[in-house]
């Protein structure tokens, strides 16, 4: 079971759908996550899913880069 602090931590609130597709980050997220006004944010999702993810353009690559790295060693083990 999850500490309180972890459901916390992952729990921001929640938001409505506007009449224009736009919604509100919640504030401690927004802070948390440092996201500030003019910042451009990366949606992504699987077709077909009812979820999706959303996260700032540099953490994309840091993620496409971690995986690289795990591919390569991965890899690396595959061969010996």
């Amino acid at each position: 079971m999850k500490k309180k602090e972890e459901v916390e931590g992952m729990f921001y609130g929640s938001a409505t759908v506007g009449t224009k597709g736009q919604i509100v980050i919640p504030a401690k997220l927004r802070k948390d996550s440092n996201i500030k006004p003019g910042d451009t944010l990366i949606f992504i999702c699987k077709s077909g899913r009812e979820g999706f993810g959303v996260m700032k353009p540099e953490r994309l690559l840091r993620l496409q880069k971690e995986f690289e790295s795990l591919q390569k060693q991965l890899v690396g083990k595959i061969k010996r």
